[in-house]
């Protein structure tokens, strides 16, 4: 009679599953949350736009040259691109701040996940050796 299912260690298939397939899943997922986090706070859109002015709040310099109407434009523009560079400056320390707790909370979790077997066993060794 042909075997439907071939005989297989259930040891091996747990070790097989746990180290691989359930390890790459958590890898998988902590990628992604690093990912979006990256992609949520904008890092690389603010980086590039860190001079930029606040909420494209600019002030002309108008047509012909008034020396107060040039101080102004230029202490407005100023104080726009200031104002925006703080703003940028804080929410890019932020991201990469939760940035780095999701790395560190991630690699947390995956030695934890790799090292549960571990403790389980020394666990149950530990109760009967209790119990003896």
């Amino acid at each position: 009679m042909l075997e439907v299912c071939p005989k297989r260690n259930i040891f091996l298939l747990f070790i097989d599953w746990h180290f691989h397939r359930a390890a790459l899943g958590i890898i998988k997922a902590w990628g992604n949350f690093l990912s979006f986090n990256l992609r949520y706070f904008s890092i690389s859109g603010l980086c590039r736009t860190l001079f930029s002015h606040w909420r494209k709040i600019s002030d002309s310099y108008g047509k012909g040259f008034d020396f107060q109407r040039f101080i102004n434009a230029f202490l407005g523009n100023l104080i726009s691109r200031f104002l925006g560079a703080l703003v940028r400056l804080f929410l890019i320390i932020v991201g990469l701040a939760v940035e780095v707790f999701i790395f560190t909370f991630g690699l947390t979790i995956v030695l934890f996940w790799v090292l549960l077997p571990i403790w389980l066993a020394l666990g149950l060794l530990a109760g009967i050796g209790l119990l003896i």
